[in-house]
């Protein structure tokens, strides 16, 4: 479905096909939101569309975008920033690929750059003015436990989390009394099909504890909702990954 209510609010969650966004995107349906859901599996995403809209009496409506296209991401970007309804953008595309930084195609590298980081800030830049004017208005960008540190074979993921996190950080210092929150999610291990399109098996890949124990997508979309009732700008799922996180604010980079 294509056509919003005027009167209810709506949500923008992008790579909700399955994983985090698609968690987002049937937690939002709950609470009564209007969806406008991105992905590039046509078949997948259509059919989590379906569902939503039967189950919750809500609109809708599914945009297949390549998030490194250029006229892609600005057609959606013109969209969003028309809809005066829209309380909430949730950024979730990403993906990783194992490699060494020399050995991978550097094509590769424009398209990650692009989603993570020229698409993110585009989607911000395109709800932040309406927000603003309402006073009211939530962003989740979602980054990485890699935001935190180096990652040997995944050198431009993990740069390109960073950079989420420092920009969520920074503009959340902007929006102090607007009304407006933002948060950088900052999940560890999840079990999603994001390893899998890396080559690896559930049942050998993920762990049942420890600090590699993996998360399902429910509970970081619970944890997150959490922080952002506190206003906490900076989301790490799972003690021990905060912990960690925390860790690594103070010990030297080696």
């Amino acid at each position: 479905m294509t056509i919003h209510s005027t009167k209810r609010k709506t949500a923008c969650i992008t790579g909700a096909t399955s994983g985090i966004g698609a968690a987002f995107a049937k937690r939002f349906a709950k609470q009564g939101y209007d969806l406008i859901i991105t992905g590039r599996r046509k078949e997948e995403i259509e059919f989590l569309s379906n569902t939503l809209s039967t189950e919750n009496k809500i609109d809708v409506e599914v945009m297949i975008v390549e998030l490194s296209n250029d006229k892609e991401i600005d057609l959606l970007a013109k969209k969003i920033k028309k809809i005066q309804n829209l309380e909430i953008l949730v950024n979730n595309a990403g993906f990783a690929k194992e490699n060494f930084f020399h050995k991978e195609e550097f094509s590769t590298y424009e398209v990650m750059l692009k989603v993570h980081i020229l698409a993110v800030i585009k989607l911000c830049h395109a709800v932040l003015s309406n927000m603003i004017s309402k006073e009211k208005g939530i962003i989740i960008n979602v980054a990485s436990l890699g935001a935190f540190f180096p990652l040997p074979i995944n050198a431009v993921y993990s740069a390109s989390k960073s950079f989420i996190k420092i920009f969520t950080e920074s503009i959340y210092l902007e929006l102090q009394g607007t009304g407006v929150k933002v948060q950088a999610l900052c999940p560890g291990m999840t079990i999603t099909d994001f390893h899998g399109k890396m080559g690896f098996k559930k049942d050998t890949y993920y762990k049942d504890k420890g600090l590699m124990k993996a998360m399902t997508p429910e509970e970081v979309v619970e944890i997150s909702l959490q922080y952002l009732k506190k206003d906490k700008v900076l989301c790490i799922p799972g003690r021990l990954r905060q912990l960690l996180g925390f860790l690594l604010r103070f010990l030297p980079s080696k």
